[in-house]
C-alpha cells in the first residue's frame, strides 16, 4: 500500500461532489494527493473535510483482510466501467482473479423467482461457458444467487457487487456462496468498512453491475424494482440488453415484457440465439450431430408484407413503417415483436428494424 492510497480513499469519500466531478479533478491534478495539497494551499475549495484518519483505518482493514483497493487511475480498474461517467473512483475487491476478461455478462432478476429460473440459468451458462467470460450480479436472494451458484458449479468466474462494505456479507444466507465465489471471482464494492446496507445504496450497486458488463440479461422482473433500474442503466451505458419473455399475466414477467415491448431489450430465447445476436463464438458441436432443418413458422399476410418491406428497405424506422402500412404504434409494436420472436428481424439503435 502506498501513501497515495491514503489520499485516494479520502478523496473518494468526500461529500458534496459527484463521481463525474472527482474524475474531472483527477484529470486536472493527476493525483488525489495533488488535489489535497491544492486544498491545503487554498487553490481549490471543496465543501467537505478530508477524513485522512478514517482513510488510515480503512487501509489497516484492507491490509489485514487482503483486500485489493483499486483507484480509477489503476490499470486493474474495470475497463468497461471507465466509460461510465458516474462510475466510482475507488473500488474494493476481495477475490482471486482479474475481472477484466474478454467478455462479462450481468444476470439480474427478481428475488421472488419462479421455478423456471434455475432451468433458464443452467441452460444459459452451459451454452456460454466455452467462452472466456465472467458472470456479474448483485449477490441478492433469488436470481442473483442462482446466477452466482450456477457459475460456481460450472467453474465460470463470477463476481458479486455489494451495496455495503467488505466487513460483512448481505444477505447472510449467501455467506458460504460468497466464500466459494472468492476461489474463482470474488466480491466488489465501492463502500468502505462499516457502511450499512441502506436502500439508496442498491441503485449505486446496480450501476456497477450494468457498467462492468458487455451485456445484461433480465431473467424475471416486475414492472418496478432493482432489475429494471439495472436494465435502464445498461441502456444508458449503451450496453446490450436482453430480457426473457414470460407469461403475460405473471407479475414476475411484466418487467421483461415491458422492456421488450418498449424495444429497450432484445428477446432472450436460448444461448445459441444470444451468441448469434452478440456475434460471439458459437459453442462447438459434436461432429456426429444429425442435420437440423429449420422450419419456417407460418405468418399472416400482413406480417409477410412487413417482413418483405423491411428486407427491401431496411433498416427502417418504426415511424416509417407506421405510415407505410397505416398502422398505429400499439398494433405495430405487437407485429414487430412477433417478427422479432420469430427471429426474422431485429431492432437496431434509434428504433430502426432490419431483417436477419
Amino acid at each position: 500500500m502506498t501513501d497515495q492510497l491514503l489520499y485516494e480513499i479520502a478523496f473518494a469519500n468526500l461529500l458534496g461532489i459527484t463521481n463525474k466531478q472527482r474524475k474531472e479533478l483527477l484529470l486536472l491534478f493527476y493525483t488525489a494527493k495533488n488535489i489535497y495539497e491544492a486544498c491545503e494551499k487554498g487553490d481549490l475549495v471543496l465543501k467537505d473535510q478530508w477524513q485522512l484518519s478514517l482513510a488510515e483505518k480503512e487501509i489497516e482493514f484492507i491490509i489485514k483482510h487482503q483486500i485489493n483497493a483499486i483507484s480509477v487511475l489503476d490499470k486493474q480498474y474495470p475497463n468497461r466501467l471507465l466509460h461510465c461517467e458516474d462510475g466510482p473512483t475507488m473500488l474494493y475487491h476481495k477475490g482471486s482473479r482479474d475481472f477484466n476478461l474478454p467478455r462479462l455478462v450481468s444476470i439480474v432478476g427478481t428475488r421472488k423467482i419462479t421455478i423456471q429460473v434455475q432451468k433458464i440459468m443452467e441452460e444459459l451458462l452451459e451454452g456460454i461457458r466455452h467462452l472466456n467470460l465472467g458472470i456479474i450480479s448483485g449477490l441478492a436472494i433469488g436470481t442473483d444467487g442462482i446466477a452466482h451458484a450456477t457459475a460456481v458449479k460450472m467453474g465460470i468466474p463470477t463476481w458479486g457487487i455489494l451495496a455495503h462494505g467488505l466487513d460483512t456479507i448481505y444477505p447472510n444466507q449467501h455467506r458460504k456462496l460468497a466464500i466459494a465465489m472468492m476461489q474463482n471471482g470474488g466480491l466488489i464494492t465501492e463502500f468502505t468498512k462499516g457502511t450499512p446496507t441502506l436502500p439508496f445504496h442498491f441503485p449505486k450497486r446496480n450501476r456497477i453491475v450494468a457498467g462492468m458488463s458487455d451485456v445484461t440479461i433480465v431473467v424475471e422482473s416486475e414492472i418496478k424494482g432493482g432489475s429494471m433500474i439495472t436494465a435502464n442503466l445498461a441502456r444508458d451505458y449503451d450496453r446490450d440488453l436482453f430480457a426473457v419473455p414470460g407469461r403475460i399475466h405473471d407479475n414476475k414477467s411484466k418487467g421483461c415484457l415491458q422492456l421488450i415491448s418498449d424495444h429497450k431489450a432484445q428477446v432472450y430465447m436460448n444461448p445459441v440465439h444470444l451468441l448469434e445476436q452478440l456475434n460471439w463464438e458459437p459453442a462447438p458441436q459434436p461432429a456426429d450431430l444429425p442435420l437440423v432443418v429449420k422450419i419456417e413458422a407460418p405468418i399472416s399476410p400482413l406480417l409477410k408484407e412487413l417482413l418483405l418491406y423491411i428486407k427491401s428497405q431496411g433498416p427502417v424506422h418504426r415511424d416509417q413503417l407506421s405510415i407505410q402500412f397505416n398502422i398505429n404504434n400499439g398494433e405495430l409494436s405487437s407485429y414487430l415483436l412477433h417478427l422479432e420472436m420469430l427471429g426474422t428481424i431485429y431492432m437496431q439503435a434509434g428504433n430502426r428494424f432490419a431483417s436477419r
